[in-house]
């Protein structure tokens, strides 16, 4: 393989420990390396628990908050986890995913179209 090939893998966006299945909806083809950024930072969390954890996150402009609404399609119940609570390698992973983008609601969009649950939709909002 040369250095100029790019691998992919397919990225359920919906888990399947969480009942995600193999529908072309639910699956994205990633680059492998920001694959595995994408679950350094959030594991295999629910859509519920990505939007906290963004929330939470010391990336996002302080002014803004990150809602989650279910939109369609089977509401998840379950939990996930597994997502790296390391400093450094959340914040390389952050950095690796998104720093071709400037703006914040460019990466939630980014987020929404190719690694979240179909079913859910992020939405930015300016805190009161």
């Amino acid at each position: 393989m040369s250095k100029d090939q790019i691998v992919t893998e397919e990225h359920h966006r919906r888990p399947r420990s969480l009942g995600g299945t193999e529908s072309p909806a639910n699956v994205s083809y990633v680059v492998s390396r920001y694959h595995k950024n994408w679950h350094t930072l959030f594991g295999n969390m629910n859509a519920y628990q990505i939007c906290c954890q963004i929330n939470k996150s010391k990336f996002k402009p302080k002014e803004l908050l990150v809602v989650c609404k279910f939109i369609n399609g089977i509401e998840v119940l379950k939990s996930g986890e597994n997502c790296s609570k390391k400093q450094t390698k959340t914040s390389y992973a952050w950095y690796s995913l998104f720093k071709d983008m400037e703006e914040f609601e460019e990466i939630i969009k980014y987020i929404n179209n190719v690694w979240l649950d179909p079913s859910y939709h992020f939405y930015v909002e300016k805190k009161i």
